[in-house]
């Protein structure tokens, strides 16, 4: 076996590596990280071992042609029942990280082919090319897509469809009914088409940004409207407490009165009492603040107003520090949504059930809980966050997940003796 072949099955063993790992910037499984690696190292080992058994039997044009069936097909269906995602998402990501793959190979391969590397310039090519591609999708394009692909549910069938159709087109056009390079006639096709899917990939990705843009400003605006109507009604409960204070201290000269008379007659027992009362009208009057912070405030007083319709006892505790690395508003946001999901929990399990914890510390450093009991089972993915696949559920979990990732928070979901809580640490 000459030089030049050994390079090109070198490259060619070099790409699948990266299709995997190309693959696994996007991809989330459903199983244990151990059983992943496992699983995907044997169907690896045996597809990869079958594609080299290929090309030294029949040749690169051989393994060219049978590499859908042996080596994509396989692949598509281990993922598939790997994946936590088993919809169009899947297809998009599996075709999009094949389709990379398979442009990165046939460009490096035209290059070789126009300046007569013999291999070399092909190899050279896709080892620097890989690891670039792979860095810029890390940095710029992986968390974006993962919060993409959290919340919109819509348009990944059309996007799946069309990363299908660019998948099939590089294939058939690379290898049948012969190799591109035994088709030289067809070598300019093969550039234009090269560009298309490269154009065509950029504007799937442009809109799915401008997407999430307009929904991350339609989340901000709904949220700004839902806190606008609470700190409204707190406002509001505010300036009842206030008319009502001010009764209370026209009527105070006449209490006043009533307490020196007690006194006067030596009734203290009495006296007593009616302070008592006095002081538990004045209780019932004042609203009661949670926090300094008035929005946060504002949001706090609402989970519990709801929580009282819905017959939940609800115990907040919230300290907060002076300083926090955080837009408050952000952060109100997170207790906004923490506090929703555990209303929510509760208020179908019997009545002694309904409970919910929300309390915060500022030492050592601003940790934030909040616990409720739970019925039923809790699914978590990889990364330790709840999933659920029931539609239009999930959205205040994936926000605070956001959140947590923006700041570089701790962010932590568990499950205990029937008890979900969550913990934020900044």
């Amino acid at each position: 076996m000459s030089s030049p072949n050994i390079l090109v099955q070198i490259s060619i063993l070099y790409c699948m590596v990266h299709m995997y790992i190309f693959l696994f910037l996007f991809y989330e499984y459903r199983c244990s990280k151990r059983t992943f690696r496992i699983s995907a190292a044997v169907v690896f080992v045996v597809i990869g071992g079958i594609c080299v058994w290929i090309f030294f039997a029949r040749g690169i044009a051989a393994m060219g042609q049978w590499g859908v069936l042996v080596g994509s097909v396989p692949t598509l269906i281990f993922f598939f029942a790997m994946s936590r995602q088993r919809n169009a998402q899947f297809v998009f990501i599996f075709c999009f990280s094949d389709t990379v793959c398979i442009w990165i190979e046939l460009a490096s391969a035209l290059t070789d082919y126009a300046v007569n590397g013999n291999g070399a310039v092909t190899f050279a090519l896709r080892v620097a090319a890989f690891p670039l591609m792979e860095y810029a999708v890390w940095r710029w394009l992986r968390r974006p897509f993962l919060e993409i692909s959290r919340l919109v549910r819509k348009g990944w069938l059309l996007f799946a469809a069309l990363t299908g159709i660019c998948y099939l087109i590089l294939v058939l056009l690379s290898v049948y009914p012969t190799a591109i390079f035994d088709r030289p006639q067809d070598i300019p096709l093969a550039v234009m088409v090269l560009a298309l899917i490269a154009l065509t990939y950029g504007t799937i990705f442009l809109v799915l940004f401008e997407q999430l843009h307009v929904m991350k400003v339609q989340e901000r605006q709904r949220v700004l409207e839902a806190q606008t109507a609470m700190m409204s009604r707190r406002m509001e409960d505010i300036r009842r407490a206030e008319d009502a204070m001010r009764i209370e201290r026209h009527d105070m000269r006449h209490q006043l009165q009533t307490v020196a008379s007690l006194a006067q007659r030596g009734d203290s027992a009495a006296v007593l009492d009616y302070v008592g009362i006095f002081q538990e009208k004045l209780d019932s009057i004042a609203p009661k603040r949670y926090c300094a912070n008035p929005v946060l405030d504002a949001v706090l007083a609402n989970a519990a107003s709801q929580a009282e319709q819905l017959g939940i006892s609800a115990e907040i505790a919230v300290a907060l520090p002076e300083e926090l690395p955080v837009d408050m508003l952000e952060l109100s946001i997170v207790f906004a949504n923490a506090l929703e999901n555990a209303i929510h929990a509760v208020s179908a399990l019997p009545e002694e059930r309904r409970r919910i914890f929300c309390k915060s510390v500022i030492y050592p450093r601003f940790m934030l809980e909040i616990s409720n009991p739970y019925e039923g089972k809790v699914a978590f993915d990889r990364k330790g966050f709840p999933i659920t696949d029931k539609p239009g559920h999930g959205t205040g979990t994936r926000s605070i997940v956001a959140f947590a990732e923006k700041y570089q928070a701790l962010c932590l979901f568990d499950t205990e003796n029937g008890w979900f809580r969550l913990r934020v640490a900044i």
